[in-house]
């Protein structure tokens, strides 16, 4: 009997919130928060002057220069993987090597290179060493792994 008494309240409490009447509203149906007559023509464009006018609607404005959420992708200062690779290529024929493959992974270069002829363990170890020291010293935000072939 308590489990049917519960559940008669139950729902004549989700009924009664579906009968109200909000025909006494604060605001017309036609008009905003500000009580100004909403323009339902035009897709809300109003005339005039100012932002959201039709006198300043585009005015050459680009989609990323509107939204501050979007990338700005045609900025010429923003970063690329390939300005990287290439500066690490420049480097490694400005030292005199053979440029190999070379690649990125997160915050790790990996740099192939190659020397000419045939090379003691020692001077390839050095080779190595020197040229880490000039790709770190070049491109500071990786770290560089450098394998002389």
């Amino acid at each position: 009997m308590k489990k049917l008494l519960m559940l008669i309240v139950f729902a004549v409490v989700m009924v009664s919130g579906c009968g109200q009447d909000n025909t006494e509203s604060v605001y017309d149906k036609n008009e905003d928060q500000a009580g100004v007559g909403l323009n339902r023509d035009d897709d809300g464009v109003r005339e005039g002057d100012g932002p959201n006018f039709t006198k300043d609607r585009d005015n050459g404005m680009t989609m990323t220069d509107q939204n501050p959420n979007l990338l700005n992708t045609d900025n010429e200062n923003h970063h690329s993987y390939s300005q990287d690779v290439q500066k690490a290529k420049d480097v490694i024929s400005d030292a005199g090597y053979e440029p190999g493959s070379i690649w990125i992974n997160g915050g790790e270069m990996n740099v192939t290179a190659q020397l000419e002829g045939r090379v003691t363990r020692k001077d390839r170890e050095n080779a190595q060493k020197t040229l880490q020291q000039k790709l770190t010293r070049a491109l500071p935000r990786y770290d560089i792994n450098v394998d002389i072939q």
